[in-house]
């Protein structure tokens, strides 16, 4: 139970307000300036956490302009017949044309056996008794070759092991091909197959060999099959082509071809401009909004209340790494050239240019005349610049990796948090005790006052009554 005080009874001060005014200016001058210096450096590392999304966002478009991902100009693939065959290429794709004959697909192997079942609970050999030999009651199938190659065995327990229950335990055992219980009578008269098919085309993965059937496993002894093939393309100018896949992509550089049916195509590998816009627009939009963000968070503004004037700083306005950051970008931006260009070799060539206010302005016409003039120094100088900003070790990477320049500046204030926030405890515990003794200094004085009090009144009550 908390103690009662009663202030200033006998002394007639307030010694609670005397308390609580001693306790306040304790924590103005010892506490409030901590408290503050959290709030700021909290601020400070929220600004820096959302820095460093956006640099990430921004990172992630730059790369799509580096080496890494081919080159600074897209490229795109076209066929005559998309019905027979389509193609995606990368910016690392050379312009070119290419006549190709589909001859042949890639297909995955099918395997199922001739008995049916008439329900998913029916057992798949009910003769068993589960006294016989493991392996007479063991069915294994190999799926692939070499080292590609995966056994599946399954054993049948016994006469109630159902035709479902061997399909889940298919499923389980394996990676490469699937089990499945398939309907070949009416919804009205079920007629079950057991279906194994494998996950991939071509024959080196998607073949299947039933490699060893029990001897008691006798329902299962008759079965259909539909051997893995694979791709097979005729490229002009090459000859014929067999791949284990439909989705080919070690053919020509950068391009994936797609095989959907038998046919001819020409496929084209042309510059993607309008896609290419698109992406340096987005990389424009993310530096700009960078600029824009930085700019409002190191802002230093003012509030006056009468004649008190107080200076207002964002979050970012007393740090310098994040002027770095830009000094660095801005100075890449400068440096990048296109060492083979003529009419072509720096970031304005592309109609890429510096506003006053440090954001970047595109026109997209005269970056259009520019890959029209000079493609390959277009790319280059996105290149440079990706490469230079967006790889490892590039700029944008030493500012946001694990223990980068925002990480290590973030954790350094992390831990003024953390001791500003102790000594803003030992502070207030401080002050507590404080207010404990004077709140004890007080309740001694009124005892005293009261006791001091208490004599007057018996002295004057005496001396009254000697008169």
């Amino acid at each position: 139970m908390a103690a009662l005080t009663f202030s200033g009874i006998a002394s007639g001060l307030d010694t609670q307000a005397l308390i609580d005014a001693t306790t306040n200016a304790s924590r103005q001058t010892r506490v409030k300036p901590n408290q503050t210096r959290v709030t700021e450096l909290t601020a400070t590392n929220t600004a820096f956490e959302d820095l460093t999304t956006k640099l990430e966002n921004l990172r992630s478009t730059l790369r799509r302009f580096s080496t890494l991902e081919g080159g600074g100009v897209n490229k795109t693939g076209t066929s005559s017949k998309e019905s027979v065959i389509s193609a995606t290429a990368s910016a690392a794709a050379s312009n070119g044309s290419y006549s190709i004959t589909v001859n042949s697909l890639a297909s995955n192997h099918t395997f199922s056996f001739d008995t049916t079942f008439s329900a998913m609970n029916d057992p798949i050999q009910s003769s068993l008794t589960g006294a016989e030999p493991a392996a007479d009651r063991t069915l294994t199938f190999t799926v692939g070759t070499g080292a590609e190659q995966e056994t599946v065995s399954v054993e049948v327990t016994d006469g109630n092991y159902t035709i479902q229950s061997y399909v889940d335990a298919f499923n389980a055992a394996s990676t490469k091909a699937r089990a499945s219980l398939v309907n070949v009578g009416t919804a009205t008269s079920p007629s079950y197959k057991v279906v194994i098919s494998s996950l991939y085309e071509g024959t080196e993965k998607g073949s299947i060999t039933r490699t060893a059937l029990g001897a008691g496993l006798t329902n299962l002894t008759a079965f259909a099959e539909s051997a893995a093939s694979n791709a097979s393309i005729t490229l002009a100018g090459l000859g014929t082509i067999t791949r284990t896949s439909n989705s080919i992509s070690d053919l020509i550089p950068g391009v994936t071809l797609e095989l959907s049916s038998l046919g001819s195509a020409t496929v084209k590998i042309a510059e993607d401009v309008s896609a290419t816009i698109t992406r340096v627009q987005d990389f424009v939009d993310q530096y700009n909004e960078i600029v824009t963000f930085l700019e409002e968070n190191n802002r230093i503004t003012t509030e006056q209340d009468g004649n008190t004037v107080e200076a207002i700083f964002a979050p970012l306005s007393g740090s310098r790494v994040d002027d770095n950051l830009m000094f660095a970008l801005r100075n890449e931006i400068a440096a990048t050239v296109a060492s083979g260009g003529s009419a072509v070799r720096v970031f304005a060539d592309l109609g890429i240019t510096t506003e006053r206010d440090g954001t970047l302005k595109f026109d997209p016409a005269r970056f259009q005349t520019a890959v029209s003039s000079e493609v390959s120094s277009v790319s280059a100088v996105l290149q440079n610049f990706a490469n230079a900003t967006s790889l490892t070790t590039g700029v944008i990477d030493q500012y946001t990796r694990f223990n980068g320049l925002l990480d290590t500046t973030v954790n350094a204030n992390k831990t003024t948090i953390d001791d500003l926030n102790r000594r803003i405890s030992e502070a207030e515990a401080q002050i507590q005790r404080q207010a404990d003794q004077l709140r004890a200094r007080y309740a001694r004085l009124e005892s005293e006052m009261g006791r001091l009090q208490s004599q007057q009144q018996s002295l004057t009550s005496a001396l009254a009554g000697l008169g």
